[in-house]
């Protein structure tokens, strides 16, 4: 199992950092690569906490693939908006359009490299 928990956390951590860099790219240029570099390690740990658990679940219980995927879309999207409160604290995240658009990006992050997850889980994780 934890030969799975890795290799799904290791693709969906690459496809979080790809997509910051791909996101930043335009506003700071070659010092995206580094936010990439920099969020590589984070995305890791939250993908591994968010794949064990989603993989015991899906052993331990029997729902429905669309079911999995909206446990994976959601739980994703939780961890992505929880990553910048947690990094810069809660007075780093004033209330406001701006603050719900950045956590809202954020939270989009997560979810991609939830699907991504899920994807990995669903065509490699027997059952």
């Amino acid at each position: 199992m934890w030969k799975h928990v890795i290799a799904s956390s290791i693709r969906a951590a690459f496809v979080g950092a790809i997509l910051l860099v791909l996101v930043s790219f335009p506003t700071y240029g070659g010092a995206a690569t580094i936010f990439g570099v920099m969020a590589f390690p984070i995305a890791f740990f939250w993908c591994l906490a968010l794949t064990y658990l989603l993989i015991n679940l899906r052993h331990k219980s029997q729902l429905s693939e669309y079911t999995y995927f909206m446990i994976y879309l959601i739980v994703g999207f939780i961890f992505g908006v929880l990553t910048p409160v947690l990094m810069f604290g809660v007075a780093g995240t004033q209330f406001g359009i701006q603050s719900a658009t950045f956590l809202g990006l954020y939270g989009l992050f997560g979810a991609v490299c939830a699907i991504t997850a899920w994807d990995y889980v669903r065509k490699n994780v027997s059952l």
